[in-house]
């Protein structure tokens, strides 16, 4: 097996972590580089990271808005992600500044914009229902950073179990302009790792 897949196979959804143990620096920017370069659909780059490292805050989060799991107070690192919302609408300045960081012609940028805005009619995504859209960008990079850290030996923890208008009330955010759409703890483990039920990868994966 290889290093990768070595990684993948000890990924699991680590509940307590060991607090005497810090993720190296170099290790962790890399991680966040990572995130930083997955994919976005359009290159919209919806989403932004929350690095909470104060000890009061993580406190009062797990106490008060995310349902007293261990994790968020135990793990070395903990990221909130955050993605924007009605920014995403087409023929906004935030899409418009996208199309231009590609480097193309005012005509490109207005028959791109177009596209764009008719991708969003047939998907359905409307000034409510563009959070939707813009929190599956979130889990894309969220995932990258964890098949990184697994392959880092660096453990890892989802979480999709909070508060959300608490959460992102307590953070202060634009509820019309942005959204908190999941947590991310890493760290490394304290108890073994728990048994992994899958079903058959021939059930997985069919071929046509």
């Amino acid at each position: 097996m290889d290093k990768f897949l070595e990684g993948v196979a000890m990924r699991h959804a680590c509940k307590v972590f060991d607090e005497n143990k810090q993720i190296p620096k170099e290790q962790f920017d890399n991680i966040l580089q990572v995130g930083y370069a997955a994919p976005s659909s359009f290159g919209m780059e919806p989403t932004r990271l929350i690095v909470l490292r104060d000890k009061k805050a993580r406190q009062e989060v797990r106490a008060l808005l995310c349902w007293d799991q261990k994790q968020i107070t135990t793990a070395s690192e903990l990221v909130i992600f955050k993605t924007l919302k009605t920014d995403l609408l087409a023929h906004t300045s935030y899409v418009q500044q996208a199309f231009q960081r590609k480097q193309k012609t005012p005509e490109e940028i207005a028959a791109y914009t177009e596209r764009y805005g008719s991708y969003l009619i047939a998907r359905g995504y409307d000034d409510y229902k563009i959070g939707y859209w813009s929190a599956l960008q979130s889990y894309i990079i969220a995932t990258s950073m964890m098949d990184y850290a697994s392959y880092l030996g660096i453990d890892t923890c989802m979480i999709e179990g909070f508060d959300k208008k608490a959460l992102e009330s307590y953070f202060g955010l634009d509820k019309e302009k942005e959204q908190i759409t999941l947590l991310l703890a890493f760290g490394y483990r304290i108890n073994p790792q728990s048994k992994r039920y899958r079903i058959d990868f021939d059930e997985f994966v069919q071929y046509k």
